[in-house]
């Protein structure tokens, strides 16, 4: 059985965050006999002051490949992990679906949280008439929004980064395509153009290596710069926490 689980922790000043949360969770249902695999994508939601979030507005999908464990079991298990996580005014969500029944509505909604403000309560009434394992908790459970949405994305296999990929966080330095295809899981290295590049060509993986989901494949796109290819995307700094938790904080 296949299942996209898919969770948005709406982060507080004190949580870890919805990536890192996203990939302890894949780590400890492996761990504990649910999954034979967990890849986890990141996905991009609207920046917007009337969406609370900490530092990006994203939220993450576990692409698993599960033993011989019931969606209920797998269910349960996850909101303990998350409730078990839970940070006084976080808003976790957690959508969980078999990924040959994405219901048609989700990659249209997730579409929708890409571009604008998804009201609370449309989300929850759509939440209840799918055929879906959704969940909420917090003070609002607005976190329901993002989760539904990753799962929406990722089942278009054309939506997202890989945050959690076989090899990806041990790699850095300089490296050539070549090493790079053989100690990851990255299918395709290539330019901006598509052109794939050759195994010789020099890469300043710049310790941070995050692929893209496009048309089904895990594809790294580089880009030349001072005789090195380099990803196309910088690593994005986190909001201090110090600061306020959302842009909602800082229009108070």
């Amino acid at each position: 059985m296949k299942l996209f689980i898919a969770i948005d922790d709406t982060d507080n000043r004190e949580s870890i965050g919805t990536g890192r949360l996203s990939r302890m969770l894949a780590e400890s249902l492996t761990k504990n006999g649910f999954l034979q695999a967990g890849r986890v994508t990141r996905h991009q939601l609207l920046v917007h002051p009337a969406i609370p979030y900490t530092s990006h507005n994203s939220s993450a999908c576990i692409d698993a490949v599960v033993k011989e464990s019931s969606l209920d079991d797998i269910a349960d298990f996850s909101r303990s992990f998350l409730r078990n996580h839970f940070h006084e005014g976080a808003n976790p969500g957690l959508c969980i679906c078999r990924q040959e029944t994405v219901p048609r509505e989700l990659p249209i909604f997730g579409a929708r949280a890409q571009r604008e403000v998804i009201d609370l309560d449309e989300a929850k009434l759509l939440a209840g008439n799918l055929d879906c394992l959704i969940w909420w908790d917090g003070p609002t459970g607005q976190g329901c929004i993002g989760a539904m949405s990753a799962v929406g994305l990722r089942s278009t296999n054309n939506d997202g980064s890989y945050i959690g990929l076989d090899g990806i966080r041990e790699i850095g330095g300089i490296k050539t395509v070549g090493e790079i295809l053989n100690m990851t899981a990255i299918d395709r290295i290539c330019d901006l153009d598509g052109h794939e590049l050759p195994h010789g060509e020099m890469v300043d993986t710049q310790d941070w290596v995050r692929p893209i989901l496009k048309k089904g494949r895990v594809v790294l796109e580089l880009i030349r710069i001072n005789g090195h290819w380099r990803a196309s995307h910088q690593k994005k700094a986190k909001r201090d926490k110090n600061k306020c938790a959302s842009p909602v904080d800082a229009l108070k």
